[in-house]
């Protein structure tokens, strides 16, 4: 519509001017002349400084799945990009997802925050809308409605989760199954000795009491191993 505004105001100063007899007709064509300075002023302040327009910005949360197959936590993926400063997080919303998502690099603000109840994630979008039926009417024709400004993920996870890097995740796995027959040789060791140690504390126990205590040790002595590969695995 601003375009229609400026054509007409410009032929109609044009014309006017041209055939102008007396005062009114003077006068109208300095008045169109107004309109089309104002339309062109306002065409370009919207182009430029989105002119009848503001911020919207809207919320979606989605529950987040881990981004790689691990038995002992979950993990959170990213590839780091240039010095590192940059990050692109990979990411799966579903357990059937085969490959992860991943964040933009435009305008895209990443944050993994810790200590959450259960993981998710939190994507603002902000875009520019025209404030009013009437600017979308007059500017529309820019066809910037909903134009792109930014957007900020934010990762919320449990302590139990653990972000990692591509490479750190693939060190990580290699690291586990070079070391495997070793924590397994290890982690029996490591039963046997406690179990003896628990039987000496209490001969009376059980053997479903026993079977839980053989459970309990198994399941702490993994836990304290991947942690060492874990933290080999960042260096």
């Amino acid at each position: 519509m601003i375009l229609l505004l400026i054509v007409l105001s410009v032929l109609g100063f044009a014309v006017l001017n041209v055939f102008a007899k007396n005062k009114l007709q003077t006068g109208l064509s300095l008045v169109l002349g107004l309109v089309f300075v104002a339309s062109v002023v306002a065409l370009m302040a919207n182009l430029t400084y989105h002119f009848g327009m503001e911020k919207e910005t809207t919320a979606k949360t989605t529950p987040l799945v881990s981004s790689a197959d691990n038995e002992n936590f979950d993990l959170l993926l990213y590839q780091p990009l240039g010095d590192g400063t940059e990050k692109i997080y990979l990411y799966k919303t579903d357990a059937d997802q085969e490959e992860p998502k991943q964040t933009g690099t435009d305008k895209v603000t990443n944050v993994v925050e810790t200590g959450a109840d259960s993981a998710q994630l939190e994507t603002k979008t902000t875009r520019w809308v025209y404030k009013s039926d009437l600017s979308r009417f007059l500017f529309g024709i820019a066809d910037n409605d909903g134009q792109y400004v930014s957007r900020t993920n934010t990762f919320s996870l449990p302590d139990s989760w653990e972000v990692l890097s591509v490479d750190q995740a693939k060190k990580l796995a290699s690291l586990a199954k070079e070391q495997a027959d070793t924590i397994k040789t290890q982690g029996q060791a490591y039963v046997q000795e406690k179990m003896q140690a628990a039987l000496m504390a209490d001969p009376t126990m059980d053997e479903a009491a026993q079977k839980a205590k053989i459970a309990e040790l198994t399941e702490a002595y993994q836990k304290e191993a991947m942690a060492k590969l874990l933290e080999e695995a960042k260096k």
